[in-house]
């Protein structure tokens, strides 16, 4: 209490209460205020961590307190139908560096140096691992550059330093090898992975596809895209603790969870008939000088499974970035060397600001791009194309089936045809005119005039139902990648359908499908009338061989009867037997089909095909075999620089006939009886003339003989030799063989008895196949024994031959 006075007296002043109390409220309110408002930050980022980031603090906590590493799942091998693999994954490695722990290890080596040293004791036996050292050692076992490998070894606090993928097992080798030899296993480190590979090379490259490395090794075409869920798998982890600087606390904590495999798919794909699709495809594009490639399906007609489905370009999918194709080559080296011819691209970048080298540099990656994409795709199921003449056999279904047309039926062709709406005639293949033909006539002549005659008698509404029942208007919904929504690309609807479209469709011109639309719709014609789903997957079978899913063969509909087929397919018989499609004859086999000839939008570019079924009688399998624009020897030609005459009939056709042939022995169908079927030469030495005649007669050969001996000193060919029936054995009496050796001649062009004569003088022995017919227009295209080759006396020599007459557009 305060005091002061006044006089003698001393007067008590009472304290102020009521001032202190506001003081003392203020200061309590003052320091609230900013007691709150410093904590307020504290609490924002307690809200942060505990609540609002919660989880990216926790994830964050984790992945400092554990290592998490992956395990990878095995990819799904794929197998063709009898069990080959065309697709496996296989374990590799991934080179990955530590410099910290790489620093460690050169601190060990020098304390050992140095130990030594003070000791008298051994140095270390092995070199000093300088940074330099190891990048040079690692550089030229991994193929990298020194000064990219020291860049990533001075990363000194860094653990995780990947220097490069999935090495094969003789680069991993050696550097385990290097490893071991330099004490270097705290530092360099193997990661285990895997790898794709395709032991078949570029076999069904385009229905297998191929997965991306750079993306985590998932599809990127083909099955592998389409079924990528399947043939993943699901990949495993490994955790373990480790300290605050990031060492590994192996027993201290560590959890394993299994990565799943992925699954297995088997396709209907048999890799014998794939190959031989291939390879047919590709000798014809050497043959014909193809400019675009072309395709190749081969199918069951009975159950709609894929049996071969060949495309050309293609590539390897093992390496899918590389452009193997020639014309493919040819195209991406001109844009190289001249830009601005790809002139799209070029002006594009031009016209966004670029300057003229990096147009350049655009035109070239765009042409890249294009190659590629070319290679990659499966045009049989993604691309569409005017069918031409190959469509007659679906509209002669049509026909047959309302019962517009019969056998007995006759067509008069003049060379053309005016039709109501049209100004021009249309044309027949033949200018000068088929004259009077029956219908199985027509269809063998593939006479345009009788089937625009054929399509007006269906009329545009029936025509257009049958577009539809056979699966044109719709996608066959394969269980592939690419096709696209509404299948093909009909040009016109229902309510646009002309009088005249409907001429120019009855002959399979101006209107779009794609090449498994039209080979689907033909196995309808000849199997019965049943439209079957195409499909390539039979079954998918998980890792340890459990059947996960089964593919049945699908009916869509029957579109017309087992009697409207049946009679398809004996007219369609005819057109191989002496027919446009006479080049696809096989001795021993019947084989029915249609050719076909699409002359597209573009000047001198026509696509040449040959749709064909065997045994005809009963049909095990249905081909369409087609090559995208044979090259004119010059501008207007109608035959190549070879002198082959651009059509169906000429090119797709005698190409067709081999791949058939090939098929049907690969799946065991037997050839009916021939009189010049190959049979086996007896043994005949010892015998007397009389002896030997009557052997050979009963094998269904002929003797000569050369010497008066009285009994058989020799002959050619050997006993056991396989000779075509009819066929001279060279008998020899008394006198000995010759041993000599004779060269083969040049047979191309000779008419069959010529070939005969030339192989028969020299004593050898003609095996003809392909067109057999004799005439002065069947010649030899091909010999199974180069010409100019010296081979033994007896020896067979397949010639196939040609019938220049199976020409003409629209064939």
């Amino acid at each position: 209490m305060a005091q002061r006075k006044k006089g003698n007296r001393v007067i008590r002043q009472r304290p102020d209460r009521r001032a202190n109390r506001t003081i003392l409220i203020r200061s309590l309110f003052l320091m609230a205020i900013f007691g709150l408002l410093a904590f307020i930050p504290l609490f924002v980022k307690l809200w942060q961590i505990q609540i609002s980031q919660h989880e990216y603090y926790q994830d964050l906590a984790v992945q400092q307190q554990t290592r998490d590493s992956t395990v990878t799942a095995n990819r799904g091998t794929i197998y063709d139908s009898n069990g080959e693999v065309l697709a496996m994954s296989a374990t590799v490695y991934n080179v990955q560096l530590s410099p910290r722990d790489l620093v460690e290890t050169q601190e060990s080596y020098q304390k050992a140096v140095e130990k030594a040293q003070e000791s008298g004791g051994k140095l270390p036996d092995y070199p000093e691992p300088t940074d330099q050292f190891i990048a040079e050692n690692l550089a030229a076992i991994l193929e990298l550059e020194v000064e990219d490998v020291l860049d990533h070894l001075q990363n000194k606090n860094s653990q995780y330093e990947m220097i490069k993928y999935r090495i094969d097992p003789e680069e991993s080798d050696a550097v385990q090898e290097f490893i071991t030899e330099n004490h270097l296993s705290h530092g360099i480190y193997l990661m285990p992975t895997s790898k794709r590979y395709y032991p078949k090379g570029s076999l069904a490259a385009q229905v297998i596809g191929w997965v991306n490395p750079n993306l985590d090794n998932v599809g990127a075409y083909g099955l592998e895209a389409q079924f990528e869920s399947e043939l993943s798998g699901q990949t495993g982890r490994v955790v373990t603790a480790k300290d605050g600087v990031g060492t590994e606390l192996l027993y201290r904590f560590e959890d394993y969870y299994d990565a799943t495999d992925g699954d297995n798919l088997t396709l209907t794909l048999d890799a014998t008939i794939q190959s031989y699709c291939e390879s047919i495809l590709q000798e014809g594009v050497e043959q014909f000088d193809v400019q675009d490639g072309g395709f190749c399906i081969a199918m069951d007609p009975n159950t709609g499974a894929i049996l071969g489905w060949a495309n050309s370009p293609t590539y390897d999918p093992n390496d899918p970035w590389t452009v193997s194709d020639p014309v493919l080559q040819a195209y991406l080296e001109s844009v190289k060397s001249n830009p601005a011819s790809n002139e799209a691209a070029y002006q594009k970048a031009l016209a966004e600001g670029c300057s003229a080298e990096e147009a350049a540099e655009a035109s070239i990656s765009n042409a890249k791009w294009v190659v590629q994409n070319a290679q990659w795709t499966n045009k049989a199921v993604t691309s569409s194309y005017e069918p031409g003449s190959t469509f007659k056999s679906v509209v002669l279904a049509a026909a047959l089936e309302e019962g517009v047309v019969s056998e007995s039926d006759h067509f008069y062709c003049s060379g053309s045809v005016m039709v109501e709406g049209y100004d021009d005639p249309i044309r027949c293949s033949d200018r000068d005119g088929h004259g009077d033909q029956d219908l199985a006539k027509a269809v063998a002549n593939s006479c345009n005039p009788a089937f625009i005659a054929i399509g007006q008698r269906l009329g545009a509404e029936k025509f257009y139902d049958y577009l539809e029942d056979f699966g044109f208007l719709g996608p066959t919904n394969i269980d592939m990648q690419g096709e696209p929504s509404s299948g093909g690309q009909i040009v016109w609807s229902r309510d646009s359908f002309t009088n005249v479209d409907l001429a120019v469709a009855s002959f399979g011109q101006r209107f779009n499908v794609t090449p498994l639309q039209l080979i689907t719709a033909a196995s309808a014609v000849v199997n019965g009338g049943h439209l079957m789903q195409p499909y390539v997957v039979s079954q998918i079978t998980d890792a340890d061989g459990n059947v996960i899913q089964h593919t049945e063969p699908t009916e869509i509909r029957q579109v017309v009867s087992e009697r409207t087929s049946e009679r398809c397919r004996t007219i369609l018989e005819k057109v191989v037997d002496g027919g446009t499609g006479k080049n696809a004859a096989v001795e021993g086999y019947r084989i029915g089909g249609k050719t076909g000839s699409s002359e597209t939008t573009e000047t001198d570019h026509t696509i040449v095909s040959f749709l064909g079924f065997a045994p005809a009688d009963d049909p095990q399998v249905v081909i369409l075999l087609a090559y995208d624009n044979p090259k004119p020897a010059y501008p207007g030609a109608n035959v190549t620089a070879d002198q082959w005459y651009i059509s169906g009939g000429n090119m797709a056709a005698i190409k067709a006939g081999e791949l058939l042939e090939k098929i049907l022995d690969h799946l065991g169908v037997e050839k009916s009886y021939s009189a010049n079927d190959d049979v086996l030469v007896p043994n005949l030495n010892g015998l007397n003339l009389a002896d030997a005649t009557s052997a050979l007669q009963k094998n269904n050969l002929t003797i000569r003989t050369v010497g008066d001996g009285d009994t058989v000193t020799g002959q050619i060919p050997a006993n056991g030799a396989s000779i075509p029936g009819g066929s001279e054995v060279v008998v020899y009496m008394g006198v000995d063989v010759p041993t000599d050796q004779v060269t083969v001649p040049n047979l191309d062009g000779l008419s069959m008895d010529q070939a005969k004569q030339r192989l028969s003088a020299l004593g050898l022995y003609l095996k003809a196949t392909g067109a057999t017919e004799y005439g002065s227009n069947v010649v030899a295209y091909d010999q199974s024994i180069a010409a100019g080759t010296s081979v033994d006396r007896g020896t067979t020599v397949e010639v196939r031959f040609t019938d220049s007459t199976a020409s003409g557009a629209g064939l």
